[in-house]
């Protein structure tokens, strides 16, 4: 697979998936991300399958892994300044 003949498709994917997650500050945070979380797995399992039909697919669910993994990572590194 060609990577970078995918590689706007990926970006795409990115972007989107990054727009439809859970914002950190909402009160039903745990839920949210939960359905994210399942919905991606869901896509990444569905996307697998028809992979070799329509890698299109597939590579925008990467760009949704890609989303997830910055979200976690953004989550998890929590920078502050004091006076």
């Amino acid at each position: 697979m060609d990577l970078l003949k995918y590689g706007n498709v990926i970006l795409l994917g990115f972007l989107v998936w990054l727009i439809i997650a859970p914002r950190a500050g909402s009160p039903q945070y745990g839920e949210s991300f939960l359905a994210y979380m399942v919905a991606l797995l869901f896509s990444l399992v569905g996307s697998s399958e028809i992979m070799m039909v329509k890698p299109v697919a597939f590579f925008f669910t990467i760009g949704g892994v890609f989303a997830f993994c910055y979200i976690l990572a953004s989550s998890a590194i929590r920078i502050g300044f004091r006076k």
